[in-house]
Formats: structure tokens, sequence, C-alpha cells
């Protein structure tokens, strides 16, 4: 066998459970552990992605020319050979050496990921590895690490999420999102972090809560507190709220309270999942107070219409609103 590893037969004989080039491939195993190790890494990342990554070709032209230049030319031929065969020989383990184990270390260390997407116009309940519960709202993600409640329980959240997390004060929970992290040990308490929002809201009902901002504790929050962080401001808005409208759309109810039309619309689309095109004439400023459990999106189109003049067509997954 050859020194160098034989690549394509250990892709081969890995694709294949071991049938392909079984032999070749054991006594090119047996020539020395740095063989076994290189196998092994290869067979790790099969076993990891299902694949092999692209591998290198040397241009070997390029390389000849490069060792033609340094080499006397007035060494006898053979000579010249030897050294060049030497040389890419070299090239060859050294390119080896980093393909199979820098690369293949990172993909043993690189982190693997859970990733929940709850599509809009339905809702979706999860029970994490630590037996916390979180239901995501519609156009909402969440994604955390296979090494979730081994070293740390850290959740990624886009979208709007309802949390029940399970206590232990060894572990702190935490949800990140792109502008806050929530710091919690076991409490309930609800999210709001749509990317297109100008708003982040965070509502606890039950327990602690530390909100924290490029790893500075901002505020603290107790059971019926809701803090709005302004985005464009970079600044907080703290008050009291009744904890049964921040969370009631976990009960399939749509509540609003002095509501801009703007944030009402943009609500029914992640509720119903569709799109509605407004008249701008209708965006000015009034606020709606209304509550709708369970009802179609034609009764609360028409629950609208009865507070402010609408017209309203519905086409499909579009509904276009005008003035009457």
């Amino acid at each position: 066998m050859e020194k160098k590893a034989p690549v394509d037969l250990i892709i081969r004989n890995i694709a294949s459970n071991g049938t392909e080039y079984a032999k070749e491939i054991r006594e090119w195993l047996e020539n020395s552990a740095e063989n076994k190790r290189v196998y092994h890494d290869l067979l790790a990342l099969w076993r990891i992605t299902g694949s092999f990554p692209n591998r290198f070709f040397p241009d070997k032209a390029g390389a000849w020319t490069n060792v033609q230049r340094h080499i006397h030319l007035q060494k006898r031929k053979y000579v010249l050979y030897h050294r060049i065969a030497q040389v890419a020989a070299a090239v060859i383990l050294v390119f080896l050496s980093v393909w199979a184990g820098t690369k293949l270390d990172h993909w043993r260390e690189r982190p693997l990921y859970t990733e929940v997407f709850s599509p809009v116009g339905q809702k979706t309940r999860l029970i994490l590895p630590d037996r916390s519960m979180v239901m995501l709202n519609g156009g909402s993600k969440i994604r955390y690490s296979q090494d979730f409640n081994r070293r740390d329980r850290y959740v990624e959240l886009q979208g709007e999420g309802y949390f029940e997390v399970q206590k232990n004060r060894d572990k702190r929970f935490v949800v990140h999102t792109a502008e806050l992290d929530i710091r919690v040990h076991g409490t309930s308490f609800n999210v709001k972090a749509y990317e297109g929002d100008q708003t982040v809201e965070v509502g606890l009902e039950d327990g602690l809560v530390g909100i924290t901002r490029d790893e500075e504790e901002i505020l603290q929050l107790t059971p019926g507190m809701v803090a709005t962080f302004k985005k464009n401001e970079a600044k907080f808005d703290v008050g009291k709220m009744d904890m049964n409208l921040v969370s009631a759309w976990t009960r399939n109810e749509l509540v609003f309270e002095e509501s801009p039309m703007e944030e009402i619309v943009q609500y029914m689309e992640r509720w119903y999942g569709v799109a509605i095109r407004v008249s701008p004439e209708i965006m000015n400023g009034e606020l709606l107070t209304f509550k709708v459990k369970t009802e179609s999106l034609q009764e609360v189109l028409n629950r609208i219409k009865m507070l402010t003049p609408i017209r309203y067509r519905i086409d499909g997954g579009q509904v276009i609103i005008t003035k009457p």
C-alpha cells in the first residue's frame, strides 16, 4: 500500500459499511497509528453529516514548476526527478494532515442544533429536554443546541413564544433575541420579538426575570410587569399589565387594547396566515379595543368594521382593506 492516505478507497469503504476495499484498508490501517486516526476522523464525519467534504486536488503542474525553480539545474536529471517526487509527496502528506486533522476536528466540535418553526396561521407547542414548555405563535422560530441542559439552557427565539421554565438553580435558562437576553431560573413569561417589529416585549407571569443587553443586566421584572424595548430609540418602557391579555394568544384569543390599525393588521397576518393590504388613509392613528376568540378572519374583519368605517375584500390568501 502507498504511504499517503488512499482517500478514495477510504470513502468507498466507509460509504459501503466496510464491504468495499476491506483488505486494502485493513492493510493500510496496520501501517501506523496516524493512519487509524485519519480513518476514524473520516468515519466520524460520515456518521455526523452523512457526507464527505470536497477534497483538494493540488495543482501538480504548478508544484513541479516551483520545485524546478529552486533546484540547481546542474544536477543530473535523475536526481532532479527524485527530488521532485520527494517534494510532491511532502505536499500531499502536509495537505492530508491539515484536511484530515484540523478540518475534521472542526466538524467534531461544531455543535448540532434543533430548530422548530411555527408557520404563520398556526401555533406550535414543544417540550424542551429539561421538560420546560414553549408555545410558539405563528411565524416564530426557536433554536437550541443538542447539548441543551448538559452545560446550560440556552435558546434562540425569533417571533413570539410563551415559556414555562422548569426550576433549576444550577442552570440558568436564557432566551436570546436579536436585541435582548432574558435570563431566568424557573418562571412563566411571554416574549414577543418579531424581526420586523419596532419593539421587543417581555411580560412576566410568575417568578423573576432579568433582562440583559450587551451582557449587562438592564432591569428585572416581577410578576405582572411588562417591559417594551423600542428598537429605534434603544430604550425601555416598563409598566403593569394584565398577563391574561399578554398571553391571550396561547388560549386562541385575539385581544387588542387601544392598538393602532398597523399593529392589528400585522398581528392578523401572522394569526391567519394571510397578506393584508390597507389603504394609507386608514392608517390614521386611530386606536381600537376589542377581543375575539377563535373567530374566522371574516368575523374579525366584521368586528373591526363595527368599530371604524372600512370595506374589505378577501381574495384567496390576500385581504384588501379600503375606505368605504
